[in-house]
């Protein structure tokens, strides 16, 4: 998959979020050296680009 993040003024605002869904979250989090959290719903990560855009990624609970 690619995925492809707009730098054209005015296309999203500051902050902005995406969520990817992975089946393995422990292995994107090491390789970014972030830790990962529990929610009801899935064990997540989460990365901030240097605009302050948020990238969550996630393994949904079986």
């Amino acid at each position: 998959m690619r995925l492809f993040l707009s730098e054209h003024t005015g296309d999203a605002r500051p902050d902005t979020l995406v969520y990817l869904r992975v089946a393995d979250v422990d292995s994107m989090a090491a390789a970014f050296g972030v830790p990962v959290e529990e929610a009801p719903w899935a064990r997540e990560t989460e990365l901030r680009d240097p605009d302050g855009n948020r990238l969550r990624i996630g393994t949904p609970r079986a």
